[in-house]
């Protein structure tokens, strides 16, 4: 079992997603809720307009201009309304900062494919798409499109098992 580490700029800014919050070689994937602009308290008591990203069950992070780029790159558009719900890998690289060697969040040059919400025997979606499917076999395609289908709910689902 590996031993998890505290680093001591944890303790310093709770709020915001850091490298600090990362164990060593980690790499996490993470979903856009939403980009905006709000005031952030600095460590040494200073408030300024940053902007921010908040993300899917995790706490926003700073976006600087390095992780803006990228983030408009792997997602195809500048626009960060067209971001929500998408989803990237944050990581954490050395670089080199104000005369310093420090480790930094990074948004990975790496295109996440769209992760589809479980198609799950006995939910509502499915007993919907249960009787789409019945007045239109061809919907298949398009509920494929939206949901994760498991081998054993496709079974379930053409044969109309509810």
């Amino acid at each position: 079992m590996t031993e998890t580490k505290t680093h001591w700029k944890k303790l310093r800014n709770p709020l915001y997603l850091g490298s600090h919050d990362f164990q060593p070689n980690e790499e996490r994937i993470v979903t856009v809720k939403a980009v905006q602009v709000e005031k952030v308290n600095g460590t040494d008591g200073s408030v300024s307009d940053c902007t921010t990203v908040h993300l899917v069950d995790s706490k926003p992070f700073i976006l600087n201009s390095t992780n803006a780029k990228q983030l408009a790159k792997i997602f195809d558009t500048p626009y960060i309304e067209e971001w929500a719900g998408k989803s990237f890998k944050l990581v954490i690289k050395t670089i080199r900062a104000f005369g310093e060697t420090v480790d930094a969040l990074r948004v990975k040059n790496e295109k996440i494919a769209k992760q589809l919400p479980p198609l799950t025997i006995g939910s509502k979606a499915f007993i919907a798409c249960v009787e789409k499917y019945k007045s239109d076999p061809s919907v298949l395609d398009k509920i494929k499109q939206n949901y994760s289908v498991s081998n054993e709910t496709l079974e379930a689902l053409t044969n109309g098992t509810v």
